[in-house]
């Protein structure tokens, strides 16, 4: 299938959107190479071991004099029962219950560390659990976990409660507890409904039994529904994942939906070594994959939200697109909620008055060292003002698909195209290409050049420059 069949069935106004006919196999070769997806700036290979837990309570401190300000909670739940082939997360596999009563001790004796270092400010605009597997935890213990958050934290009325499932390993037991609690979205993986797919990354998870539990959160009142689709994986097609779209959208109706790239990384990875024997799309091929399903979601309606989520249009992703509110952080595209984002528990991250902060990734090491009454911190870094500058700049990029001059000149008192001469240079193939503008208002991303946009972001990254090329990064297409 070629680029311009994708266009052909696009009615001609979501054309303008989103210009499929224009990404050739010519364009996808050029601009695919290994790059950050830009959940952070710097990114996570630049965090370094210098940075300490007293650096990580020299921050807290700095935030809780913020006190009236409210927070985002970001707790990580690690374990699995087993190991998809794709997984990129940082999970502790365990097929038989147990070590999670120990990790809970541990999580609860850094969410007592935290409250004493933040002092009063202690409400929460935004609580997100990830994994691993959130709903490992039985109902019980995800009860325990979310009550020592609210014994040490208070929530806002208006506060994002959610959480990621698993619908192999959740219940309906699971999603009524955790709807009493006061979850109010969630989002469910489920990659690929092709049986074919689903074998060879071993997830195996019936279209029938994602139903049950979207319909199920439903009834329980969660007010949001996120699926998470993943494409680039072993036997996937244009055609065979425009069906899974196709049942996303007939059968699920989520109020959103990310459209994830497989992270080919065995270097990091090494498990992901085994889809290697199986036909991995590549390139063009695997760019076909995520516009068939890119279209489908198109013509159901749903709005295009940076580079890889779909929302409907009343959804508030597409209200924050819309109001220039839209923010991208470790938890990919979302809506702002506070200035301060907290990590809790194994190898989670945190970005605190300035700093970024990275957990502990070895389980035992994490339980021991915050049981002792210490912070687990494995690494971070202290953003410098030119950090920042270059961090806002590529998330403007990145969210909003513009960069007005005048909003560089009024927030960072710099002359953009003085201070960028040499970044602004080396866009020029992008504008050449037809994927973006430059004028003296600023840099305006064509709809073509969305596809493109972690390349467009990496010339504002002064730390690829040093790189030395041993591979870090997933390619961008």
């Amino acid at each position: 299938m070629t680029a311009k069949s994708f266009a052909a069935t696009v009615p001609s106004h979501l054309q303008n959107e989103v210009d499929f006919s224009a990404i050739t196999p010519e364009l996808i070769a050029k601009y695919d190479r290994p790059g950050p997806r830009y959940t952070s700036y710097p990114t996570a290979p630049q965090f370094s071991t210098s940075f300490t837990a007293q650096d990580y309570r020299k921050a807290l401190s700095l935030a809780a004099q913020r006190e009236n300000e409210p927070l985002s909670l970001y707790v990580h739940v690690p374990f699995c029962e087993a190991r998809c082939t794709y997984c990129g997360c940082n999970i502790v596999i365990s097929p038989h219950r147990g070590p999670e009563e120990a990790y809970l001790d541990a999580v609860t004796a850094e969410l007592e560390l935290l409250a004493q270092a933040l002092g009063k400010r202690r409400a929460l605009s935004q609580m997100h659990w990830g994994g691993g597997t959130p709903t490992y935890l039985t109902p019980s213990q995800c009860a325990r976990l979310f009550e020592a958050v609210a014994q040490r934290f208070t929530f806002l009325p208006s506060a994002e409660v959610a959480l990621e499932v698993d619908p192999c390993v959740t219940t309906f037991e699971h999603l009524r507890v955790l709807r009493s609690l006061g979850f109010n979205r969630i989002s469910m993986g489920l990659q690929d409904t092709n049986p074919q797919v689903q074998q060879a990354v071993r997830r195996i998870q019936s279209l029938e039994l994602t139903k049950a539990m979207v319909d199920k959160a439903r009834e329980l009142g969660f007010s949001s529904v996120n699926i998470d689709l993943m494409y680039g994986l072993p036997y996937q097609t244009p055609e065979s994942f425009a069906i899974t779209a196709q049942q996303v959208v007939e059968e699920l109706s989520p109020d959103r939906v990310a459209i994830f790239s497989y992270a080919h990384v065995p270097w990091i990875k090494p498990h992901q070594k085994a889809l290697e024997a199986m036909p991995l799309p590549r390139g063009f091929a695997k760019f076909a994959i995520f516009a068939a399903a890119a279209q489908v979601f198109l013509q159901a309606g749903y709005r295009f939200i940076g580079m890889d989520h779909f929302a409907k249009p009343n959804d508030e992703l597409s209200r924050a697109l819309d109001s220039g509110t839209l923010h991208r952080n470790f938890m990919g595209y979302t809506v702002l909620p506070a200035s301060d984002l907290i990590g809790v528990g194994l190898t989670s991250i945190g970005d605190v008055a300035g700093a970024y902060v990275q957990n502990e990734k070895i389980l035992a090491r994490y339980q021991r060292t915050v049981k002792g009454g210490e912070f687990a911190v494995e690494r971070g870094i202290w953003r410098s003002a030119e950090d920042e500058l270059r961090g806002a700049v590529i998330r403007k990029l990145i969210c909003t698909f513009s960069l007005p001059f005048s909003w560089v000149r009024e927030r960072f008192s710099v002359d953009p195209e003085v201070t960028f001469a040499r970044e602004l240079s080396e866009l020029s193939p992008f504008v050449e290409d037809g994927l973006l503008q430059i004028s003296s208002w600023g840099i305006t991303v064509l709809p073509q050049g969305r596809v493109f946009i972690r390349n467009i972001c990496m010339p504002f990254d002064t730390y690829l420059r040093r790189e030395t090329g041993k591979p870090i990064y997933s390619r961008t297409v």
